[in-house]
């Protein structure tokens, strides 16, 4: 009788464990950075408004200002979640031309 209570506890062991795994992610530092985008083509607040939206699109934005004044947005962003390049294609898409990043 004792060896068929420990087959039960056994099996019931087995069956609570049989489906656990342990995995390990290892995630990626944060790399927050800030980046100033001179913009062409900016001409008024709606165009300023697209630009806006469509940085924010992006995931891995921490913010973003685009200012009309000096056509420049200033993006803080986490580099190892988005590139520059993603940003920039972002504002290209929208009918804008890159002049410069600093």
């Amino acid at each position: 009788m004792k060896k068929l209570l420990y087959l039960f506890i056994l099996m019931g062991f087995v069956a609570c464990n049989s489906g656990t795994q342990k995995t390990t992610e290892v995630a990626q530092p944060e790399q927050i950075v800030e980046s100033t985008i001179d913009i062409g083509g900016l001409h008024c607040d709606a165009c300023v408004t697209s630009v806006e939206k469509g940085v924010n699109s992006l995931s891995g934005i921490e913010s973003v200002k685009v200012t009309l004044a000096d056509s420049t947005a200033i993006v803080t962003y986490n580099a190892s979640a988005v590139s520059i390049d993603d940003i920039e294609k972002s504002i290209e898409k929208r009918g804008y031309t890159i002049k410069a990043v600093k």
